[in-house]
Order: structure tokens, then sequence, then C-alpha cells
């Protein structure tokens, strides 16, 4: 056993390494015991094996598996119980022989990493006329909220076809908005996806100008927005609650429909459906910016009116305190990222600032 506190990381990852060997070994001895007990037709079930290991039922099943797959006089065998073989790698080479893999694919898999395996796998597969019938039965889109109510979750689940459809229409879009490195992949998916089903409510198409954006309706305790600041009391029926961020975006692109008692506070079923920017005033601020005013940003996609400074801190509809963004900027950068407009740079030249610090 190695001194921690003195070992070297080599080391340190050395001793790991070892211990991974007797894992492989003694998993090894699993294997052993349990195909002799099949010869003695006793052999249990995964999830008997399971909960007598008092392990998952996948590694139940991958234990079942590899003992059913891997010849007790093979090589693979051999270096299991050597330590030199990883037992991750024998379960998957083990559903690989499953699969129905000839000998120069299993060859092939030796010298792929476990995820390579796991591919090869896949491909061998048979997808048969039943498997995407019974596909496109299950097929789904599920949304809900996490258990704080901070934030919504979208899960889908689509036949091959349709995956594609809908992967090569988010990347196309998602080629479309400004490049930015600091967004990973599946951001860039994400705006891209909210990007489409605006154009959609526009009416198809992506609009030069935004349109003025959706009707949002927004459930609120007055007592309690006020005492936070925007950051308890407001929340999407049936959906997320939304803090100042997103308050000051509906107040400055959407149509917000507050569902409140004016005199009470009391929550109503209805309420007065506004346009935050008048249409006129609207039109007005694209016409005279005649694009995104973010310095170095060529986008025409989806042009939006922005708020300067926001409604939510004593910003008006003067002509001086709207601008037009792109809808990247405008909801990504700025509403998303917490970005600001520089007020002291040329309007039609905007440096971007970084959020404020949080108190």
């Amino acid at each position: 056993m190695l001194d921690q506190a003195l070992a070297s990381r080599a080391d340190l990852l050395a001793e790991i390494r070892e211990c991974e060997r007797q894992v492989a070994a003694a998993r090894a001895r699993q294997i052993r015991l349990l195909r002799d007990l099949d010869r003695r037709r006793s052999a249990p079930d995964p999830v008997e094996l399971a909960a007598v290991l008092d392990v998952s039922v996948r590694t139940a099943r991958d234990l079942v598996e590899t003992a059913r797959r891997t010849p007790e006089l093979s090589t693979a065998m051999a270096d299991l119980e050597a330590g030199d073989r990883s037992f991750d790698r024998a379960a998957a080479t083990a559903y690989l022989a499953g699969a129905g893999a000839d000998p120069e694919t299993l060859a092939t898999a030796e010298q792929r990493d476990i995820a390579g395996v796991q591919r090869l796998r896949s491909l061998q597969k048979r997808i048969t006329r039943h498997t995407e019938r019974q596909a496109h039965q299950q097929r789904s889109v599920r949304s809900w909220t996490s258990l704080d109510s901070a934030m919504g979750f979208i899960h889908a689940e689509l036949t091959g076809y349709d995956w594609q459809v809908v992967t090569n229409a988010l990347e196309d879009r998602s080629d479309r908005l400004p490049r930015d490195e600091a967004s990973t992949a599946q951001q860039r998916r994400a705006d891209a996806l909210v990007a489409l089903a605006q154009d959609w409510l526009s009416g198809g198409s992506p609009p030069r100008h935004g349109g003025g954006g959706p009707v949002v309706s927004v459930l609120v305790d007055p007592e309690l927005v006020t005492a936070t600041g925007g950051e308890a009391g407001a929340v999407i029926p049936a959906g997320p609650r939304i803090g100042p961020d997103t308050m000051d975006q509906i107040l400055c692109e959407g149509s917000v429909e507050i569902l409140l008692d004016r005199t009470t506070g009391i929550p109503l079923a209805v309420g007065p459906t506004t346009r935050v920017i008048p249409p006129k005033v609207r039109r007005l601020v694209l016409g005279r910016d005649e694009g995104c005013v973010v310095d170095g940003c060529d986008s025409t996609y989806r042009l939006e009116v922005h708020h300067i400074i926001p409604r939510s801190q004593g910003g008006t509809h003067d002509l001086e305190n709207l601008t037009t963004l792109c809808w990247w900027h405008h909801h990504v950068a700025i509403h998303g990222r917490g970005m600001r407009l520089d007020p002291q740079s040329p309007p039609h030249r905007r440096r971007l600032l970084l959020p404020e610090p949080d108190p």
C-alpha cells in the first residue's frame, strides 16, 4: 500500500489500475461460479442476482451475459482472470457477440475503446418493421418543470427519420445564429429550438423583424414581487417560476397578460393583454436603426426592440431608450446571460458589458 501523502500522481494512478485488475479477477471468479450454477440448471436471473449481490440489475445482467458469451478456454477469459482485461470491456464484447457479430467484427472491437465496441454492437442489431412501428407508437414529447419550478425540461422520443428531420432543423437554425465560442453545442441547439418555435408563432418562417414576440401569461403576487425585487412571486401558469431577467425580457418584446386582481392582488383566470412597446414606436425604432446595433453584428434574424434601461429599473418607451438587436443578442446575450449595452458607446456600434456581479 502506497503512502498517499508521498506518492506521485503516476504512483496513485498505478495503484488505482491495480485495484481495477483485482476487480476484473473477482468478476472472472463470479463468472466461473455462475457457469457452474448454469450447469446445475439453477442459475439466477439478473433480478435475483442483483438482489443477492446488492448491485444494479444492469451490473447483474452484464455478469450473466458475460458468463454466457465468453468461452471458458478463450484468451478473453484468461485475460479477465489475470486482470489484463477490464470487466466493462469483457461485458461490451459479450453483448457484441450476442448481437451476432462475426469473428472479423469481434477482432475489430479489440482495437476500439469501450464506447466504440458499444457502437459496433448497435450496428449489428436488426431493426425490423415491427421495431420501427413500435418506435412510432412510442413517439412522444414531454415537458415538465424542475422540483423548484426554476426551469422547464423537454424530452423527445422520435423515430429515426423524424429525429433526423428535427436534428437537421436545429443544426440549420443554429448555424444561422451569430457564432459564439462561449456557447456549447447543446446550448446552441436549445437557442435554435426556441428560435424555431418563435418562427412558427410568427407565421412559419423567420421574419426580418421579430413581430412583437409571443403573448405570455404571468401570475403575479404583487406584495411578494415588490418585496423581493421581482425574484419571487411571478410564475407562468402550469409552468416554471420566473425572475427579474425573464420579466425584463417579456416587458421588452412580448405581449404580457398579467393575471391578478388589481385591487386585492388575488390571481384571476383572465386579465388584460397589452403590447408592451406600441407598434408605431417599434416600427420607428426598427426603421431608424436598420439592423442590430451591436458592434460587428450583421445578423438580420428577428430584429427586436430592446430597452437600454429596463422597464423594471425605470426605463421608458422614449426613443433614446430603445434600440434594435438581433434575436441572439437580445434573447441570449442580454436576457439570457445578463449582459448589458454600454450606454456610452455609439448608437450604431454598441458594446456589450459583462453582467454586474451578484450583490
